[in-house]
C-alpha cells in the first residue's frame, strides 16, 4: 500500500507486519495511517507489528493520536506493536515531549524492533504499559 504522496508502506517481513511511515505526516494522512495500522492489527497471517519511523521527519498530534490507538488496539488484541527508529530529531522531541515515550515499545533500529517483535511473539506475553520500557 503506498499513497499519492507515498508516505506510508506496508511489507512482511516473516510474521511481522512492518508498516513505514516517511517524510512528513498529517492531518491529510491520519485515514491512511489508521488503515495502514488497523490493516496490520488484523492480519492473521502475521503476529505482530513493526512501525518503522527511521525515514519519518514531521508527525503532528493526529498521527500521534494513531500511534497511540494503534498500541491501545495492538495491546487489548495481546498483539505485539513496536516502534523503531532513529527518530529525527522533531519526531522523537513530539514522542518525548508528550511522555509516550514511557507508554510506547521503542527500538533504536529496524533491526532491533524486529528483534524486539520477534521476542514478544515467542514470550507469549504482551507486556502492561507499566513494564513496557
Amino acid at each position: 500500500m503506498v499513497s499519492d504522496r507515498q508516505s506510508i508502506d506496508v511489507t512482511r517481513h516473516g510474521r511481522v507486519t512492518v508498516v513505514a511511515f516517511r517524510h512528513e505526516l498529517d492531518l491529510e494522512d491520519t485515514v491512511e495511517a489508521t488503515l495502514a495500522l488497523s490493516r496490520a492489527l488484523a492480519d492473521a497471517d502475521t503476529g505482530g507489528t513493526l512501525l518503522d519511523l527511521a525515514a519519518l521527519t514531521f508527525a503532528d498530534s493526529t498521527q500521534l493520536n494513531v500511534i497511540l490507538r494503534a498500541h491501545t488496539g495492538h495491546r487489548d488484541a495481546a498483539r505485539p506493536f513496536v516502534m523503531a527508529g532513529p527518530y529525527h530529531p522533531g519526531v522523537w522531541r513530539l514522542l518525548d515531549v508528550t511522555g509516550v515515550t514511557e507508554v510506547l515499545e521503542l527500538a533504536d533500529t529496524f533491526e532491533d524492533g524486529l528483534r524486539r517483535v520477534h521476542a514478544l511473539l515467542g514470550s507469549d506475553r504482551i507486556a502492561a504499559p507499566d513494564d513496557m520500557h
